[in-house]
């Protein structure tokens, strides 16, 4: 594993873009992406965006084969350089008419943040045809390392990486359904 940097973009974008391009079931990502015909690019405007964001308040970090990609955040401040991001997001992935429906999402989300200190794994994915080889649980276990005895925190959506989780460690302490896919909120100390 290493850590990304901005030479990186390029390939960190693709791997995850490629990670949920086919993966069209209701989850987080769905719930974000306008649906108007125009998914790929809207896809990689997200993943830009969540790149950028993690480069500037966390870590991004790539397997040894550079065919898996981890982001992590740890707190995200106030910054013009972020309501730019922002912007550019809602224009290029989200569209204005969703904006509300986006931020309802977002504010379920930080409802069931632990109180206490703690590290977002914010995205992970790995591409389609290295999935169920390892790599993956292999990054996450070494990315991981980096926070030792720090509190990392994800939401999940899918039975599929609800049981990765678990298998490397994480709790659920909550679960919802109030959006059109189930929330799963799990920890890992």
């Amino acid at each position: 594993m290493r850590r990304a940097t901005y030479k990186d973009r390029d390939k960190a974008i693709n791997i995850l873009c490629r990670s949920f391009i086919n993966i069209l079931i209701p989850n987080s990502i769905n719930f974000v992406v306008k649906k108007d015909g125009n998914r790929e690019k809207r896809l990689m405007a997200l993943m830009s965006y969540q790149f950028d964001i993690a480069m500037m308040y966390g870590n991004v970090f790539l397997s040894d084969d550079e065919k898996a990609c981890i982001l992590y955040l740890d707190k995200m401040k106030f910054s013009l350089k972020r309501i730019l991001l922002e912007i550019r997001l809602v224009i290029s992935c989200i569209g204005i008419e969703n904006v509300p429906r986006v931020l309802k999402r977002e504010k379920l989300l930080k409802a069931y943040h632990p109180e206490q200190k703690f590290i977002h794994l914010w995205l992970m994915g790995a591409l389609p045809e290295e999935q169920g080889k390892g790599i993956g649980s292999k990054l996450l276990q070494e990315s991981m390392a980096t926070y030792s005895g720090e509190l990392i925190y994800l939401e999940t959506t899918t039975p599929e990486n609800l049981k990765f989780y678990k298998k490397n460690g994480f709790i659920i302490f909550h679960e919802t359904h109030e959006l059109d896919y189930p929330l799963y909120f799990l920890k890992h100390v």
